[in-house]
């Protein structure tokens, strides 16, 4: 039998990057040389790519911003306020995967005096604020939360949901839920 090799499915390995954020998020002490040894290349490799433990971690953190703003986009948080729920749930269900890179971002304090990268964090959040803004004048969020602590609540809720399920405590698929009946019980608008 004569197989195409150029048509089988190859299990991705995951990137350098998504490797070293799960290293250093397992073990913020972790040697350069244990996140080249995880990662299957050699510290001259990293070092060649990285040659200072900050370059790593501010290639880490870029890394982390463009997952999640891609994630963003593609979730399509321009929608109108009342679809809050749904899109809610598409945008918790995307960033779930994205638990280590936002626990690093969040985490990783060394990094706070980079003016580009906090820059881009600041903004970050800005289109989830904004239908916050919009499912509040639709009546499906109470008025009396600022978006920026809905926004926050929601960051940490899908944290807690990514830690619960790495850690064996919640299903993947029950994770969703779980931070959608969190928040908008939370926050649901109040009837009378």
């Amino acid at each position: 039998m004569n197989m195409d090799v150029r048509h089988r499915t190859v299990p991705s390995r995951p990137s350098l990057l998504q490797t070293a954020t799960e290293v250093l998020v397992a073990d913020p002490g972790a040697s350069l040389a244990d996140v080249a040894r995880a990662a299957g290349i050699g510290r001259t490799t990293l070092h060649k790519l990285y040659p200072t433990r900050h370059a790593l971690l501010l290639a880490l953190a870029e890394d982390a911003l463009d997952q999640l703003e891609r994630t963003y986009r593609e979730v399509g948080l321009d929608a109108p306020g009342h679809e809050f729920p749904s899109v809610l749930g598409r945008l918790v269900t995307a960033l779930l995967p994205l638990g280590a890179r936002m626990e690093f971002l969040f985490r990783e304090r060394s990094l706070d005096a980079e003016a580009g990268l906090m820059a881009r964090l600041d903004v970050l959040d800005a289109p989830v604020r904004e239908l916050v803004g919009r499912a509040v004048s639709a009546g499906v969020l109470r008025a009396d939360l600022p978006a920026d602590w809905v926004v926050a609540a929601l960051n940490s809720l899908v944290y807690s949901a990514w830690e619960q399920v790495s850690l064996g405590r919640l299903a993947p698929v029950a994770a969703p839920g779980m931070v959608l009946t969190t928040l908008l019980d939370g926050a649901g608008a109040r009837d009378g």
